[in-house]
């Protein structure tokens, strides 16, 4: 890659708490180690710092952080793809840059296709961006690089005429050391845990009435953690918590950084992650790493992603999510079985494995 030029759409490195900010991160951090001239376009600055090299090039438009701002930096990308003459360039969020230069080279994530199925757990302005500039960044992509099997079948569903271009580059654990050390909590100790970003997609209204149902019918019941900033939709999730009655076993975390998650699944007895539609769901595959089992919805990527360390259930039914949390609540043979398979789950993805292979694919 030595000679190679590569302008990548930093814009998810803007909003490091994401999941799609950190898939970029991770691939990012590796790929720029990887040799080669690198060009970081975004529309507001971010932490330069795991960055900070000789073939990397940071360009920044000083713009708001809110979507407006997102948007408009976009139009200066082909302008500094031409000023720096970049070959390829990759657009992690499902958006390539207007106007780009036809003889750039162009790889595309997507992550998932919720505007299609789930569009009404989304900003109505998101819904609309994504409705406009998905279908003509997938026209345009040279590759188009799916997190999940999931992902390429939805892709396969609502754009069969590109699934020729489509390749798997999943994500992976961030978290140091994944998958070794110590053991996390015996099965006969821990809390039930929740890691996402706190907005409709996520479930969390009816998670919380199911883990109302479970704390009802067993005097013992685990506690439940919470950690993950707020998104959108103005659900207030402490008021819920109040209202249900369950302020002495919900603790709401909030945001933490790469060692507090790290603590916070070494502690769990299971990760609760029962989502409306997911393309991947990094937590599931952060919990397994660590050897936390978890409790996951059938229909979107995380049945994949989890494999045998996991119980199933029917996002919509509170009573099949409360079922799955007393089964694995007090079951510890059960929970002891789940958590000896999730590291073998876990070690299915790579970091490593899938930045080589986006390189590849930039290089091609």
């Amino acid at each position: 890659m030595s000679e190679a030029r590569i302008a990548v759409d930093a814009r998810p490195l803007c909003y490091p708490g994401t999941g799609i900010g950190r898939y970029t991160h991770e691939l990012l951090y590796r790929l720029c180690r990887m040799g080669g001239q690198w060009f970081l376009y975004a529309h507001q600055h971010y932490d330069r710092g795991p960055f900070d090299l000789p073939n990397v090039h940071h360009r920044s438009a000083g713009l708001p952080a809110a979507m407006r701002g997102s948007q408009l930096g976009q139009l200066l990308f082909p302008y500094w793809a031409g000023r720096d003459r970049v070959q390829a360039l990759w657009g992690p969020r499902h958006q390539l840059p207007p106007m780009l230069s036809a003889g750039i080279r162009t790889v595309l994530t997507m992550h998932d296709l919720v505007w299609k199925e789930y569009g009404d757990t989304m900003r109505f302005p998101g819904r609309q961006v994504e409705d406009f500039m998905t279908p003509r960044a997938l026209a345009r992509a040279d590759v188009i690089a799916v997190v999940s099997e999931f992902t390429r079948g939805q892709l396969q569903k609502y754009f069969p005429q590109w699934a020729h271009k489509v390749t798997l580059v999943p994500g992976a654990s961030m978290l140091a050391g994944a998958g070794d050390g110590e053991p996390a909590q015996a099965a006969d100790s821990g809390y039930f845990l929740f890691v996402g970003t706190l907005e409709p997609r996520k479930n969390l209204p009816r998670l919380l009435r199911a883990y109302g149902r479970y704390v009802s019918d067993n005097p013992a019941a685990r506690q439940l953690r919470i950690a993950g900033g707020a998104g959108w939709g103005k659900q207030d999730i402490g008021a819920l918590v109040r209202e249900l009655g369950l302020s002495s076993r919900v603790q709401l975390v909030g945001k933490v950084d790469s060692d507090q998650l790290r603590e916070l699944y070494r502690g769990a007895h299971a990760l609760l992650m029962p989502s409306l539609y997911e393309g991947f769901g990094l937590p599931v595959v952060e919990a397994l790493s660590l050897g936390v089992p978890a409790i996951v919805s059938r229909n979107s990527a995380m049945e994949e992603v989890g494999g045998a360390a996991c119980l199933l259930v029917d996002p919509l039914s509170e009573a099949d999510i409360c079922r799955a949390m007393t089964r694995l609540g007090g079951d510890g043979a059960l929970r002891a079985q789940l958590a000896g398979l999730a590291p073998a789950e876990a070690q299915r993805y790579s970091w490593d494995d899938s930045a080589a292979t986006m390189a590849r694919l930039l290089l091609q």
